[in-house]
């Protein structure tokens, strides 16, 4: 489900809801409880954040073991296998 943030015009309390498209305009402040917000837009900076996102992200460690599994691997010659023919 999608994650929305928002901020209250009564307190001015921003808060992230998680919930479905449909029932993004039944929230309530959870601070005032007021059915009165805007939806707020967070900086720059967040929206790169992989993790707020849900993409996966590899790690160096991972990068290290994928590198030697390639190494490993004997590397096909395809100028090689088209002039066999």
């Amino acid at each position: 489900m999608p994650t929305y943030d928002f901020k209250c015009k009564k307190c001015d309390h921003v808060f992230e809801v998680i919930c479905s498209v449909s029932s993004r305009d039944q929230q309530s402040c959870p601070e005032c409880s007021s059915e009165e917000y805007q939806p707020h837009f967070t900086k720059g900076a967040d929206l790169g954040d992989s993790v707020r996102l849900g993409v996966r992200t590899i790690d160096d460690g991972f990068r290290e073991v994928l590198s030697k599994i390639g190494e490993s691997q004997p590397k096909s010659n395809l100028k090689d296998k088209l002039s066999r023919r």
